[in-house]
């Protein structure tokens, strides 16, 4: 077996006393039959419609699973999950698409709607950007290339901090929000001052350092030079301590406060030259 394979391994957990409950249908349902039942499912609004149509301007069968359904009083099939799914199918003409049908009561089939919505496990921020990076997709290679040229390297997996090492940026919601914003040369210049002002440090890469200091870089387009002197002169955890001080005593947010007080330190040592 190729080693980036592994198989189903329930070793240390408890076994699980399955419910008597009749095993679910897989079948191809017409979408005509679906039926939405809005006692319990979400209206479509602007947003949701965005959505549909981003899955639409894009459908792959390999992103679709199954959507959840119930047979119906008077025919057809009560849709638990997957509306979205449904709509974007339909609207790039698909007749049929893949359900699994349950066979439960209405009530339990809104039960079913809150369960899949609110105990799923959700995927992370970095099981995403790997995920990315070997689908090769566009803004997960541009996040870890502006890392990489800064001598850093952007994580695929979340370590404790014990386990952290200079350089290591886990911070991937920022980094992808910046190059999305056409800041990669921020990106780059910012972790390279950050590098070369305390090469031993992992705290300077923390998120919270990271996310104030990097949106400073980006707002004021300063080269890594003049960043690398504003640390110098300021020394940087000085700063977020005077900034989290002035954001307590006004009721603001800290993250704000401390790219404020970075934007303004830069600010000056570009206006001095």
């Amino acid at each position: 077996m190729t080693s980036h394979f592994r198989r189903i391994d329930l070793e240390g957990m408890q076994p699980c006393e399955l419910a008597s409950q009749p095993a679910p249908q897989i079948l191809w349902v017409e979408i005509d039959q679906l039926l939405i039942d809005d006692r319990y499912q979400r209206p479509l609004n602007a947003g949701n419609r965005a959505a549909i149509r981003r899955i639409a301007a894009d459908f792959r069968w390999s992103r679709f699973t199954p959507v959840i359904v119930a047979p119906a009083e008077g025919g057809g099939y009560a849709l638990i999950d997957g509306q979205h799914r449904a709509h974007a199918a339909a609207l790039v003409g698909i007749k049929s698409i893949p359900a699994m049908v349950a066979l439960v009561a209405p009530e339990e089939q809104a039960q079913a709607f809150i369960d899949i919505n609110t105990r799923q496990i959700r995927v992370t921020g970095h099981q995403i950007y790997r995920a990315a990076l070997i689908a090769g997709e566009n803004w997960a290679l541009a996040c870890r290339d502006a890392v990489a040229e800064a001598g850093c390297r952007l994580m695929t997996s979340n370590f404790s901090t014990n386990a952290r090492k200079p350089g290591q940026v886990f911070a991937i919601a920022t980094i992808r929000a910046l190059i999305e914003a056409r800041q990669r040369a921020a990106v780059t210049a910012g972790l390279k001052a950050l590098l070369e002002y305390e090469p031993d440090s992992v705290a300077n890469f923390s998120d919270a350092m990271l996310t104030p200091w990097l949106k400073a870089a980006a707002e004021t387009g300063a080269r890594a030079d003049v960043l690398l002197d504003v640390l110098r002169a300021r020394r940087p955890w000085i700063v977020i301590d005077a900034a989290d001080r002035l954001a307590d005593e006004d009721r603001k947010p800290k993250a704000t406060t401390r790219r404020d007080f970075f934007v303004a330190a830069i600010r000056e040592r570009q206006a001095n030259g």
